[in-house]
């Protein structure tokens, strides 16, 4: 991985490559739905996108020596399609959004209006009735990650929209209120180096 003059001067040679990727499209229907960590499925769609992905994965770099990913099935349908026994991470679930999973933003509106306006108004701090706060599941996100640290290989990890979101402004010293700026699409590919020095992000967004 690295050259002969950067070999002389790094303190370590220690270095993993993280491929982190989105899980594909779920079943929505026409509807805007709030999911969390509701474990709804992967429209056919989805799983053709995981399948698609997974094999150009494995065309290109082969097997990996790790799979890892959030335990909602829409995440470890795609783990699956990398061949190897997947190691299950609760931490790297989506945001637990309580009360309103499975439900319409439009029911959500009507239903618990001021509390929606309050954790629109305040996306760190505003809690979803009965859930966390983003600044809490992105935390739990960051936990979880440096818990698995350190890394060895060519690692997959499957996971969710605001997880990865939370890695992205961890891995570049961002606050967590700057997650929106970051919107990768279902079934694409996050990939980073991960050091003992910290982390160098390659490439984002790949399909």
């Amino acid at each position: 991985m690295f050259d002969a003059p950067t070999l002389g001067i790094i303190p370590s040679t220690r270095a993993a490559r993280v491929h982190l990727f989105r899980h594909g499209e779920v079943e929505t229907g026409p509807l805007r739905i709030c999911r969390g960590q509701a474990d709804v499925p992967l429209s056919p769609r989805g799983r053709e996108q995981s399948q698609a992905v997974a094999g150009r994965f494995l065309d290109h770099h082969g097997p990996p020596d790790r799979v890892l990913s959030s335990d909602l099935s829409r995440c470890t349908y795609l783990a699956a399609q990398f061949g190897l026994e997947t190691e299950l991470v609760p931490g790297l679930r989506e945001q637990d959004m309580g009360r309103w999973e499975g439900r319409t933003w439009d029911d959500l509106t009507q239903a618990d209006g001021p509390a929606v306006t309050a954790y629109w108004n305040n996306y760190v701090h505003g809690r979803p009735t009965g859930g966390e706060t983003w600044g809490e599941a992105a935390a739990r996100v960051v936990a979880t990650w440096q818990s698995l640290l350190p890394l060895e290989g060519r690692v997959v990890i499957v996971s969710h929209v605001g997880p990865i979101r939370a890695l992205l402004c961890h891995w570049l010293g961002l606050d967590a209120g700057e997650a929106l700026r970051f919107a990768p699409a279902y079934a694409t590919e996050t990939r980073v180096i991960e050091a003992d020095a910290g982390v160098v992000i390659e490439a984002m967004g790949l399909e």
